[in-house]
């Protein structure tokens, strides 16, 4: 997921915001309305020497 906010979005997250985010969409999957949130509360960039965006 996080690198589908990069790509599609324009939002550099790490891991732990992809997972939330992930988690949202899988939510708004189930619900039938209302409104779901998901805080990106870091940033993409120490994650750049490993393998979450190659």
């Amino acid at each position: 997921m996080a690198k589908r906010l990069a790509n599609d979005e324009g939002i550099f997250a790490g891991m732990s915001s992809g997972g939330a985010a992930s988690a949202a969409v899988r939510l708004c999957e189930e619900l039938e309305e209302g409104v779901v949130v998901s805080i990106v509360c870091d940033r993409g960039d120490r994650y750049l020497s490993s393998d979450l965006f190659l």
